[in-house]
């Protein structure tokens, strides 16, 4: 039922929100592939009143989460956090693919990598996530950053669903 109404709440906000804005119509889609792909999608869990963060990925064991903290308006930067959030998703089911640590990027070349984050994220959005995040998450967490500005929750759910899913023709 939560999910319900956060879904209805993010369609709602994309439209009274100006142009300009982060606000994507897309999200909505997003977050009904997540959760119907496994990821449980919680709204305003316990944990965003002492952690201070506008969502979280998790996962332990199989069972994955995506830890949303709206609060009580839907805005820019929640819509923001999902694709934030859907990187890390992605990372994961990538490096699970892949049989490398969940701490990798999924652009392995660091060339490729650096000029993926540099073409998408401010210098000074860069120097914050580093003062914000220990070294061990930098690469995780700038190529999430980066991630949520370059693509739309539209191209991030395909994204999702040729990482994250078993495809026909993978069979």
């Amino acid at each position: 039922m939560i999910k319900k109404l956060l879904i209805a709440a993010v369609a709602a906000a994309a439209t009274f929100v100006p142009v300009g804005a982060e606000v994507q119509a897309g999200t909505t889609s997003l977050l009904e592939t997540i959760s119907s792909n496994g990821i449980l999608v919680t709204i305003n869990h316990d944990d965003c009143l002492t952690n201070g963060s506008n969502g979280q990925y998790r996962w332990l064991g199989f069972q994955r989460e995506m830890r949303l903290c709206p609060g009580r308006t839907v805005d820019a930067d929640d819509h923001n956090t999902v694709r934030h959030e859907t990187i890390h998703a992605i990372q994961h089911c990538v490096n699970a693919a892949r049989g490398t640590s969940t701490d990798a990027p999924i652009i392995n070349n660091p060339n490729d990598f650096a000029e993926f984050v540099m073409a998408n994220l401010p210098q000074e959005d860069i120097e914050w996530v580093k003062s914000m995040y220990p070294e061990s998450q930098w690469l995780t967490e700038l190529e999430a950053f980066a991630g949520a500005n370059a693509y739309t929750s539209s191209e991030l759910e395909d994204l999702f669903l040729d990482a994250c899913t078993i495809q026909e023709d993978d069979v």
